[in-house]
C-alpha cells in the first residue's frame, strides 16, 4: 500500500477540492487525480462522489478515513526512527541564497538553534544553480532559492517575495525622470553571468518590453557580475551601471544617498523565494524546518518589510 495515495485521500477529505489539495501537496490535479483512482482500485470501493452539493465521501470512504490516519502516522513515525541515528550523527545541511543570507538568515540561524537543540546544522550560502545542483547530488537537505527547482522529485514550499527595482548611482546617471524599458537598455548594465537563471530572467524581461533589445548586440556596455546581491549593489554604488537589485537590501545606500531608484514604467516582476528539497525527504524533520523557515520568513515581514518584502 502505497501511504502517498492514503495521505492524498486524506487530504482531499479534508479540503473538499482537487484543486486545493494539488496545491497543499505540490503536486499536478491529474496526479491527485491518479493518486484517488489507483487507492480504490486497490481497495476495490469507490471512496468519493461529487454532485450538485459538492464533494462528499462515500459511506466507504467515511470507514477508512481514520484508518487511514492512523497509517500515514505510523509510516511517518517509523521513518524517522529508522533514520534518528543517521541525522544524529551529522549535521542538517541547509543552502540559502545570498539575499536570504543577506536580510532574514540571522533570525532563521536563531530559531534553529532553540527549536531543534538537538540537531546540528550546517549553513551554505551559494548562488541558486550551485544550491540546486548540490541539492541533487544529495550534498544539501534543503536550499532556499528563487523560483525553485523544476523537478519531479522536487517539492518547492513558498518562502516570501522580494520587490526588485532598477537602481543606479544618482550622482553618474540622470534619472530624475521617469523611463521606459527602451531608455533603460542605452544605459550601462550590470547582469548575471550568461546562462544562469539570473541572466536568462533579465534578459527575458528586457525583450519582453523591448522587442529590439538583442543581449548579443547591447546599444550600451554589459558588466557581467558573478551575481551576489552585496557585490552587484556596491557596482552600482560606484557608478558601473544600473541594474535591478531587491530594494530591501540596498535601503542603507538609498538612505545615503548613494543609490536611487530608477523610475521604470515597466516593473520587475518580484522574486519569489522557495525552501526546495526532495520527496520522499531526506530527513524526517524537513517540513517542521521548512515551516519554521515560513514563520521566520513572515515575522521578518511583518516587522520590516512593508512594500519591499512579504511572505
Amino acid at each position: 500500500m502505497n501511504t502517498r495515495f492514503l495521505e492524498t485521500f486524506l487530504w482531499l477529505a479534508r479540503l473538499k477540492s482537487f484543486s486545493r489539495t494539488a496545491e497543499k501537496l505540490h503536486a499536478s490535479q491529474p496526479a491527485v487525480s491518479g493518486r484517488i483512482v489507483a487507492l480504490e482500485e486497490l481497495l476495490g470501493v469507490t471512496l468519493y462522489e461529487r454532485h450538485v452539493k459538492g464533494f462528499e465521501l462515500t459511506p466507504a470512504g467515511r470507514r477508512i478515513l481514520d484508518r487511514c490516519e492512523q497509517i500515514v502516522q505510523l509510516s511517518r513515525e517509523l521513518k524517522s526512527v529508522a533514520s534518528e541515528d543517521n541525522v544524529l550523527g551529522r549535521p542538517l545541511r541547509i543552502g540559502a541564497s545570498d539575499v536570504i543570507s543577506l536580510s532574514w538568515m540571522p533570525d532563521l540561524v536563531s530559531m534553529l538553534t532553540t527549536t531543534f537543540g538537538d540537531y546540528q546544522f550546517d549553513m551554505i550560502t551559494d548562488s541558486a544553480p550551485n544550491l540546486s545542483r548540490m541539492l541533487m547530488n544529495d550534498e544539501i537537505d534543503i536550499a532556499l532559492i528563487a523560483n525553485g527547482i523544476d523537478e519531479p522529485r522536487i517539492v518547492n514550499a513558498p518562502l516570501c517575495n522580494y520587490r526588485v527595482e532598477w537602481l543606479a548611482n544618482p550622482h553618474k546617471f540622470k534619472i530624475d525622470k521617469p523611463m521606459n524599458i527602451e531608455q533603460l537598455c542605452g544605459l550601462p548594465m550590470i547582469m548575471p553571468p550568461p546562462s544562469t537563471p539570473g541572466y536568462m530572467w533579465q534578459v527575458e524581461y528586457l525583450k519582453r518590453h523591448n522587442p529590439n533589445y538583442s543581449p548579443d548586440d547591447p546599444k550600451a556596455m554589459r558588466i557581467s557580475c558573478g551575481y551576489s546581491p552585496g557585490t552587484g549593489i556596491q557596482m552600482v554604488a560606484l557608478g558601473f551601471g544600473v541594474m535591478p537589485v531587491p530594494v530591501l537590501l540596498a535601503r542603507p545606500w538609498i538612505a545615503a544617498g548613494d543609490l536611487a531608484v530608477i523610475r521604470v514604467k515597466e516593473n520587475f516582476p518580484p522574486w519569489a523565494m522557495y525552501a526546495s528539497y526532495k520527496t520522499p525527504p531526506t530527513i524526517p524533520i524537513i517540513t517542521s524546518l521548512v515551516e519554521t523557515a515560513q514563520a521566520v520568513a513572515k515575522a521578518f515581514a511583518d516587522r520590516r518589510g512593508g512594500e519591499d518584502f512579504w511572505p
